[in-house]
């Protein structure tokens, strides 16, 4: 039997144990007082999460991302120092909508140095919901109607998005896509809250932070013209995808691409699936005439090549979902991303 994996977890339990006796943990009088003109200590969970928190804090942070460029945050595996980085952290971003896996949720939650300073992105950015059982329409969330204004979608009606999710309280947040980064209106709403978060833990600077948001999100309301232009590219009876991995659900209600199926499922990234479900998958390859399916790099299905056995559909790789690769930007990545679809399917 391999031991490997059972001493690193007792290390990794230990060092919960350590951290809750020396300071760290729920209580908020365990986290420093920084001195005036002390720079803030902010922690982002993944690299995505990182760069919109770069864009807004800039200089007048003291950034570390936990998880390294083209790790599956999915899957990540946190480590004993992690632990440490995060008790030592002022204010810590997060994902959410159980994006992150639930090993580093609990450590977040036994490292940090209060409640008070975990900030869930994805909870402000009005999420969409998961198609029910994977392949059914995303009803309930008006968003869709935006992707007909397309003279710039800088809608601020995307605000109304607040009708439907003015109480997540009482929902599983695991029935909502945490993938909000394709669509840069939502990047909006995070950059805005982060914004908030700063300036609430470094008052100090609230007109810097202020001035790179309205800097940052100007730049994504070009971002969203762009990516227009691409997917205008396609015709009209071709905007329709398969995909390893349930993760492009923005790009379907923002722009009016269809993803008529994924083999993988909401966040279950263990790619076992049943035969019937594959059957299921091979159906709508063949009922819709779909010749192309988008291999996700974080998510690969060993499903895949079946799929192309039996029906002769063609895979596309190199489809980045979850991450940054390194020194990459956001808006590179969503780019590269539209041009890899729009150039396998118009």
């Amino acid at each position: 039997m391999n031991k490997k994996p059972m001493f690193k977890y007792a290390i990794l339990a230990l060092s919960l144990v350590l951290v809750a006796c020396t300071g760290s943990g729920t209580d908020e009088s365990s986290c420093r007082e920084r001195e005036d003109g002390e720079t803030l200590n902010v922690l982002a969970t993944t690299p995505m999460i990182g760069e919109f928190v770069s864009q807004v804090g800039g200089d007048n942070i003291n950034l570390t991302v936990l998880m390294p460029p083209e790790a599956n945050p999915h899957t990540y595996d946190p480590s004993p120092q992690d632990a440490t980085t995060i008790a030592e952290a002022d204010l810590v971003f997060f994902t959410g909508l159980k994006y992150e896996p639930a090993p580093l949720l609990k450590l977040l939650e036994s490292s940090a140095c209060s409640p008070e300073v975990l900030a869930e992105v994805g909870e402000s950015v009005f999420p969409v919901e998961f198609k029910e059982g994977g392949h059914d329409d995303h009803a309930g969330h008006d968003d869709e109607e935006g992707h007909d204004d397309e003279e710039g979608h800088d809608d601020e009606e995307g605000h109304d998005d607040e009708e439907g999710h003015d109480d997540h309280a009482g929902h599983d947040h695991g029935a909502y896509d945490p993938h909000f980064w394709f669509d840069p209106n939502r990047v909006s709403y995070a950059a805005e809250y982060i914004e908030g978060k700063l300036i609430q833990y470094d008052p100090a600077n609230e007109e810097s932070y202020k001035s790179q948001t309205d800097t940052f999100t100007n730049e994504l309301k070009g971002l969203v013209n762009e990516v227009i232009e691409l997917i205008g590219m396609i015709p009209s009876d071709n905007r329709k995808l398969i995909t390893t991995h349930e993760s492009l659900g923005y790009l379907e209600a923002k722009f009016g691409l269809e993803v008529l199926a994924t083999i993988i499922p909401s966040l279950d990234s263990s790619d076992e699936i049943s035969p019937s479900d594959l059957v299921e998958v091979i159906e709508v390859i063949e009922d819709e005439g779909v010749k192309v399916m988008f291999v996700e790099a974080e998510t690969p299905s060993v499903y895949a090549e079946t799929l192309a056995q039996e029906t002769g559909i063609t895979l596309v790789t190199g489809l980045y979902v979850e991450t940054l690769k390194p020194n990459q930007s956001y808006s590179e990545f969503l780019i590269t991303n539209v041009e890899l679809i729009v150039n396998n399917l118009k």
